[in-house]
């Protein structure tokens, strides 16, 4: 029974291995993205990002300084002592997605007590020097591109008793419908050093020629925090309605209208555009099923065996008794 799990395991194991590395991302040189600017802070008791108040928090840029459109872009940081002796390190993946050349997106490194020496916030304390740089990159795939078709308009920011806010209105000027979108906000002081940022789900859709209004405030914002903020960038992230979405009741009355009539609308018979997930899954399926029969047979045969030795045995035994 043991053999038959292990087998199980490893072919699921190999079929979703082959998934991952079907895709057809290709690593990006470092060189096609630089950090800008960077700072760092502790975590406020009002933190509602850091996993720990007094966490170590490093905030800052990074800008694709390439010519192909970067898919994802992760960065690593690390702090020192006085001494140069490491105290801690962490990574983050930044703040968006697809950025195509020249674009700007922020990245948030939080410290916890697991990734330093101590394994506590004792460290902390000790901190002199942080360092920043760009861990590795993705290209995007043929069709990872941001939609431009967004724009914020009627930008406002202003200092409002000790919490930095901007408002402003989304507007979708474009062809295309998206089903949610994401501000990303940026923060910089006088001297154009990040300073705070922010992540802002609006979860919602936008359809062509609607616009929506939003509201954002930095991430750890203390009273301090506000004070510095002198400017501020905007990023929009969004993901598009699924193309499937709207003609999927058309689409399935003819495709299935006599095999089965009265449920047509079958996951696996209309959702075209996914075609490869529904496929490992039905492999995946079919190798459990047969490793599963295969199982209890081997069960089943040698639950078999052990009846028909039983008689043997019990005889012997009885004369020492």
């Amino acid at each position: 029974m043991k053999k038959t799990l292990a087998f199980i395991i490893l072919v699921v194991l190999a079929l979703a291995a082959f998934n991952v590395y079907s895709l057809p991302h290709v690593k990006a040189q470092t060189t096609q993205a630089q950090v800008l600017s960077y700072s760092w802070y502790l975590a406020p008791s009002t933190t509602t990002t850091a996993e720990y108040i007094s966490d170590l928090i490093a905030v800052g840029e990074v800008q694709n300084t390439g010519s192909n459109t970067i898919g994802s872009m992760w960065v690593g940081g690390a702090a020192y002592d006085s001494n140069g002796t490491l105290l801690a390190s962490t990574e983050a993946q930044v703040m968006a997605t697809n950025l195509p050349p020249n674009q700007k997106a922020p990245f948030y490194l939080d410290f916890t007590p697991e990734s330093s020496i101590t394994q506590d916030q004792s460290w902390v304390s000790s901190v002199a020097n942080v360092t920043v740089s760009l861990g590795s990159t993705l290209n995007a795939t043929g069709t990872g591109t941001q939609y431009a078709g967004l724009n914020a308009v009627n930008l406002n920011g202003v200092n409002n008793a000790g919490t930095y806010t901007v408002s402003g209105t989304i507007a979708d000027i474009g062809d295309q419908s998206v089903g949610d979108i994401g501000v990303v906000a940026t923060f910089y002081n006088a001297n154009g050093t990040v300073v705070g940022l922010s992540l802002t789900d609006l979860g919602t859709s936008l359809l062509t020629g609607a616009a929506i209004p939003f509201k954002v405030t930095p991430w750890d914002n203390t009273g301090t925090l506000s004070s510095e903020i002198s400017s501020y960038s905007i990023l929009l992230q969004s993901v598009p309605l699924s193309p499937t979405s709207t003609p999927a009741p058309t689409v399935a009355p003819t495709t299935q209208p006599t095999s089965s009539p009265s449920g047509s609308p079958t996951p696996t018979q209309t959702s075209g555009s996914a075609v490869s997930i529904p496929t490992y899954a039905i492999l995946i399926a079919v190798v459990v099923v047969i490793a599963v029969i295969a199982a209890l047979i081997l069960l089943r045969r040698r639950g078999g065996s052990h009846k028909s030795e039983a008689p043997t045995s019990l005889p012997s035994q009885n004369p020492q008794q």
